[in-house]
């Protein structure tokens, strides 16, 4: 249907909106200049939050008896230091990437006609929560870039700097400096529906998979689509390989913006700093729901190839046949999860649960320490 919201159309929309965060990978066939210019970018980019970050830490040094200032330049410190971790990560991860890449399209190119009603189904359950994201994230960038308009900060970050920068042209440059540091953390963030993108292409397929199974009918289409689920298996491990550490990331940053934007918002200060301030901690809770919500879906589907299989005709075949269903049925019993051994449990909407938990009880904690609790 034409404006349809499709897979192919979601991976050119976001393939050029996420061009800032460098986490999609060049085509194979790229030029040496692409891939030297690609480079210089993400070093210009690295440098450039890094440089911001520096001085953050020297202010924090500098007036770390200062609470308020604290927990306002804490919470921006956690977005600005995400920026280069998630630049390198996805730059460490660029060759598994490409791969991931080429293969969604290509099977995403060649799927039949209920293939792609599955895809699609997934994509408009997706689309408002996602597409609202994007937007709240937009708003909040420009809600940070706007704040010295409304408030006697002279920048939009709550940085300051060992020499004058009352004088032009070098206040301007600054404030230009510090806008384009909001926007590379929104970037940066709006960067894990790419991830997620991955992670739900796969939930289809494993749904896709389970429907093949169901309806199978014969050896020759049994030993097709377990040789399927074999590959499929070991596309998934490609996947969580190279995204793991980016929500790992994801979960350590985005602990930082929710508590101290919660203290912040908490605090005695003007609604025009409290809004900005509860509007990042809001991003930060939704950031890693954008993981854990196909992570779940994920661990679902991929267990749900043994229910298809033990649905299947199985009782009228032949002992050769039941004998590769109980493998299939036995390998499924091991669910795809993402997850980081001694770092990060499988995610999963119980882990999100539990994180949001953890977080509440930190504020509360941080709060009873700050003479806040009356």
């Amino acid at each position: 249907m034409e404006g349809e919201v499709t897979l192919d159309r979601v991976i050119a929309f976001l393939r050029v909106y996420l061009t800032f965060a460098c986490c999609w990978p060049l085509p194979p066939h790229a030029t040496k200049f692409q891939r030297l210019g690609r480079l210089a970018f993400q070093c210009f980019c690295v440098a450039n939050s890094v440089l911001v970050a520096s001085f953050a830490v020297w202010t924090l040094y500098e007036n770390s008896n200062d609470v308020f200032l604290v927990m306002k330049l804490g919470c921006q410190f956690s977005a600005m230091v995400q920026v280069p971790l998630q630049l390198i990560l996805f730059s460490m991860q660029n060759k598994r990437l490409r791969y991931i890449v080429l293969e969604m399209e290509d099977y995403y190119q060649h799927a039949q006609k209920y293939e792609k009603e599955i895809f699609q189904k997934y994509i408009d359950n997706c689309k408002p929560f996602y597409g609202s994201i994007l937007g709240w994230l937009a708003m909040t960038g420009i809600s940070v870039i706007m704040t010295p308009v409304v408030s006697s900060q002279p920048f939009p970050c709550e940085v300051q700097y060992p020499f004058d920068v009352q004088y032009q042209p070098l206040k301007s440059i600054i404030y230009a400096h510090h806008m384009l540091i909001a926007y590379q953390s929104v970037i940066q963030v709006s960067a894990n529906t790419f991830p997620a993108l991955l992670l739900w292409f796969i939930a289809a397929r494993f749904e896709i998979l389970s429907v093949r199974f169901r309806t199978m009918t014969n050896m020759k289409e049994l030993l097709k689509y377990t040789r399927e689920h074999s590959l499929l298996l070991g596309y998934a491990r490609e996947v969580t390989h190279a995204i793991r550490y980016v929500a790992l990331l994801c979960v350590t940053f985005s602990t930082g913006a929710v508590i101290f934007g919660y203290l912040t918002f908490m605090s005695r200060q003007p609604w025009s700093v409290k809004w900005t301030f509860l509007m990042i901690a809001f991003c930060g809770f939704v950031e890693l729901y954008m993981y854990a919500w196909p992570a779940d879906n994920i661990i679902s589907t991929s267990t749900d190839i043994a229910s298809a299989v033990y649905e299947s005709l199985w009782y009228n075949d032949d002992v050769t046949m039941q004998k590769v269903l109980v493998q299939i049925i036995l390998r499924s019993q091991n669910p795809v999860i993402v997850s980081v051994p001694g770092a990060l449990p499988h995610l999963s909407m119980n882990y999100y649960a539990s994180y949001i938990s953890t977080v509440f009880s930190y504020m509360a904690f941080v709060r009873i320490m700050m003479g806040d609790e009356e």
